[in-house]
């Protein structure tokens, strides 16, 4: 939280950027058996972490973003190789997530992880509702490619600024 206190973020930015580190954090904690002030932000606090937490929340703020809806997040299964060694998908910090912010995951059958515990803190630090409304219109939309290639699906991001109708 040091370099959120004395990064030039508006309030909302680093608002938005401290409860997705919590989320985080906490999710870890648990994780490891520990607490969220002894947890090691050893994955958490890697530089492209940071650089993805506070994109997001500098992102969500500079476009005035009030309502954030997520109805799924989609997930792989099988394993995934990390720092802790071969873990299952969803990895654990992923699935405390999940548990403690009530973030509905799909779990699809392909391998791999769709789903990593940055991206579900995101989600659930900003999400507002998990129901579209019934008709809205598109008014712009952004894709992000992930660094991993999957076998039978891509690691794309779709986000949507939609208005109600």
């Amino acid at each position: 939280m040091h370099i959120l206190d004395h990064a030039q973020l508006t309030d909302r930015a680093a608002a938005i950027a401290k409860r997705i580190f919590t989320i985080l954090g906490e999710a870890e904690a648990k994780a490891h058996g520990t607490t969220l002030e002894k947890v090691h932000f050893h994955e958490v606090g890697a530089v492209d972490s940071i650089v993805d937490i506070v994109s997001a929340a500098v992102c969500l703020d500079s476009l005035d973003v009030q309502e954030v809806i997520i109805p799924v997040l989609y997930e792989g299964c099988g394993t995934v190789r990390c720092q802790h060694g071969v873990l299952p998908v969803p990895v654990p910090a992923v699935s405390n997530i999940a548990a403690a912010q009530h973030l509905k995951l799909h779990i699809t059958g392909l391998p791999g992880e769709f789903v990593t515990p940055t991206g579900a803190a995101i989600a659930a630090a900003v999400r507002t509702s998990d129901t579209l409304p019934e008709q809205f219109t598109i008014e712009r939309i952004g894709l992000g490619a992930g660094k991993r290639s999957y076998e039978g699906a891509s690691g794309l991001l779709r986000a949507m600024l939609i208005s109600k109708n």
